[in-house]
């Protein structure tokens, strides 16, 4: 099998046609074995368990009932079942455009890559709005991370994976934002990364989900799987150090407007003075911005 294709599901009762719908209609050409897709029903309680059931008897596609452990154990169990040489994942919510994996995999096989990351449509009710990456190899994960600012967007659902990747890597369970600490590991065993500006994917808005609903939880998530990658003393030298910094610092700042528990104010200061908010942080302090922010946006929400 060439491709394994992973769609966690729970409670999309409305979408999960539309995105398993767009998966199938995929095409490998030359090969009738190319694509397996997988299922994982993660303890739904709408309709979506039904649903899972009427593809279940279709060539290569296998479903899986198990109990509610959320987003990661979905798609761990789904790794485990997986055959193929490469690894994908669909969000239930989202869909693909015709035609995607048939473009897609001939990238990682022509010039072999541990990751290849497309481009992705964020759909936003009627708005659409693609997000073009560039055409860029990468031999070195950390300029992946870095240049190609690939901590904007970790999403596991726009990238193709070598399977082999995830032997000793699994998704976290209990933890959200879980794509973030996950892509870093994966990191740390991939030896070539591909962006390309082909466009497939489309992420739409979900109000219930994971980061439409996150708080406090999910960004003190965030923030430690942050404040882990940047303290690797291997990125501190690197071109573009600084301006993670400085996307480290947003997510500790609204991290605090949340919960506003100084137990999370945990991000290093570094001499770092590129924007309003870093030459803050060394006029005020790490804390009094983050106190000064959080009751500005209570006043604000008054």
């Amino acid at each position: 099998m060439l491709l394994s294709v992973i769609i966690p599901v729970y409670n999309v009762a409305g979408t999960l046609q539309r995105c398993v719908d767009s998966v199938l209609a995929q095409h490998i050409t030359g090969d009738d074995d190319g694509m397996e897709v997988i299922i994982v029903d993660d303890g739904s309680t709408d309709k979506s368990s039904v649903l899972c059931d009427k593809y279940a008897g279709r060539q290569h596609v296998h479903v899986i009932h198990q109990a509610n452990a959320g987003l990661s154990e979905a798609r761990n169990t789904g790794l485990k079942m997986a055959t193929g040489e490469y690894v994908t994942f669909v969000d239930s919510d989202d869909y693909l455009e015709p035609n995607a994996y048939n473009q897609l995999l001939p990238l990682c096989l022509t010039k072999p890559c541990d990751i290849l990351e497309y481009s992705y449509f964020r759909q936003f009710y009627k708005n659409t709005i693609p997000k073009i990456l560039s055409d860029t190899s990468y031999t070195d994960p950390l300029s992946y991370w870095l240049d190609g600012q690939a901590y904007m967007h970790s999403y596991a659902c726009n990238k193709i994976f070598k399977r082999s990747l995830f032997q000793h890597v699994q998704f976290p369970k209990g933890k959200k934002f879980e794509d973030v600490p996950t892509l870093w590991r994966l990191l740390q065993t991939a030896q070539h990364i591909r962006t390309t500006a082909l466009c497939f994917y489309h992420y739409t808005y979900n109000a219930n989900g994971i980061t439409q609903r996150a708080r406090d939880k999910s960004y003190r998530d965030l923030l430690e799987a942050h404040l882990t990658i940047i303290n690797d003393p291997r990125l501190r030298t690197r071109d573009g150090f600084a301006e993670y910094y400085r996307h480290v610092l947003d997510i500790q700042l609204q991290t605090y407007i949340y919960s506003g528990d100084s137990r999370d104010i945990k991000l290093a200061v570094l001499p770092f003075y590129g924007s309003l908010k870093l030459k803050l942080i060394h006029l005020l302090g790490l804390p009094l911005l983050c106190k000064s922010l959080r009751f500005y946006h209570l006043i604000a929400r008054r």
